[in-house]
């Protein structure tokens, strides 16, 4: 497993489940060979320009430690199986982690979960001129494809890419998009709040700059900045003295903290400049908040325009400002725009519908294997 988030999801589905599941991190159970080899191929070429064009192929080299961690585990994992507890599948979340796992996905029906190709990361590089330097992860990745008996993407958006751009059969590929717990996430209606409480705006990314982060704040001080108030979190320190801004560092996903932030906003606002895919979207409209996102492909398979939020072009400052400004001004609308918001995520992201639909395909895969 790799994201963290979506991996505890899937650990608390699977703990109930007649489909017998065990779940391990990558990074789990680490040897001090592995860990010494790992901190060697990760090392980064002190050169700030190398590194924005991936001269230092580090992407590869990064993914490339990734699949060692997973392979010298599952190593251990096969020797430690009983002989009537076989595995008789594999899942890889996400496909780095297969990378050196080749040989073993031809021997056990192995299933690939992802976010994104990197063909599709290698679009969002620093210099097209440098795209070139994701080849080899492009070549790998597509070993790995080949080589899964079946690939799960989080979006239509990866799927194409998967089939259109590595020559994958579309039989092969099935788009589930990643979830979220209803029941740890109640809608909150807003129906009843007073017009004198302050508009209350939430940004939630770790890259502030990357999510757009920079983009919000220069607006919000500039435009909003007397009557409403802005949450931040992020992992980044960022130096803002305003009374109305607030930024918290340490905030953990689905903490009580977390949850408090999400209830008093009145909308969510993340003008990313490249997500594979959106789930604090989906977090933000369970929570029934309108959402402001960027105008990328993946995301207009969460956010709908005009109907559970609005999406701008990535560094438009001043539509960024005037969509906030329209929702401001019609509090009513961006209410409307929450219950959709939430009746979308009921029915596309509820995470234990999308994990019946992984789990009906181990058993078949399952049941192959023992055929």
């Amino acid at each position: 497993m790799g994201h963290k988030t979506h991996s505890l999801m899937m650990r608390k589905y699977f703990e109930s489940s007649v489909c017998q599941v065990d779940i391990y991190w990558s990074n789990q159970e680490k040897e001090l060979f592995s860990r010494i080899l790992n901190k060697i191929i990760g090392l980064r070429i002190p050169n700030k320009l190398i590194q924005s064009y991936n001269l230092d192929f580090f992407r590869v080299r990064a993914q490339l430690g990734y699949g060692l961690l997973t392979r010298r585990l599952i190593e251990r994992k096969l020797k430690q199986q009983k002989h009537d507890q076989k595995y008789n599948v594999l899942y890889f979340h996400t496909q780095p982690l297969a990378f050196l796992s080749l040989d073993i996905m031809r021997k056990i029906p192995s299933v690939i979960s992802i976010d994104m190709t990197n063909i599709q990361a290698s679009e969002e590089c620093n210099n097209h001129k440098y795209k070139w330097t994701y080849n080899p992860n492009i070549f790998l990745e597509k070993q790995v494809f080949k080589a899964a008996s079946k690939v799960f993407t989080c979006t239509e958006w990866a799927r194409s890419s998967v089939i259109n751009d590595y020559g994958i059969h579309p039989d092969k590929v099935t788009a589930i998009p990643y979830g979220v717990d209803l029941k740890l996430l109640p809608f909150i209606d807003r129906d009843h709040k007073s017009s004198q409480e302050a508009y209350n705006i939430l940004f939630i990314g770790g890259d502030f700059k990357r999510k757009g982060g920079e983009d919000l704040l220069d607006v919000f001080l500039s435009r909003f900045a007397d009557n409403s108030i802005l949450h931040v979190v992020t992992l980044d320190s960022i130096k803002c003295n305003h009374p109305n801004v607030h930024i918290y560092n340490d905030i953990k996903a689905y903490s009580d903290a977390w949850h408090q932030l999400y209830r008093q906003a009145d909308v969510f606002v993340m003008p990313t400049y490249g997500d594979a895919f959106g789930l604090v979207f989906i977090e933000a409209m369970a929570f029934g908040l309108p959402v402001i996102a960027s105008k990328l492909i993946q995301t207009t398979e969460i956010v709908k325009e005009g109907e559970t939020g609005f999406l701008i072009t990535p560094g438009d400052r001043q539509a960024l400002g005037d969509t906030l400004q329209l929702l401001i001004d019609n509090p009513s609308l961006g209410r409307q725009m929450g219950k959709r918001a939430r009746q979308v995520v009921e029915v596309n992201f509820d995470t234990h519908k999308n994990f019946q639909k992984i789990e009906s395909i181990f058993e078949k895969l399952q049941r192959n294997a023992l055929t």
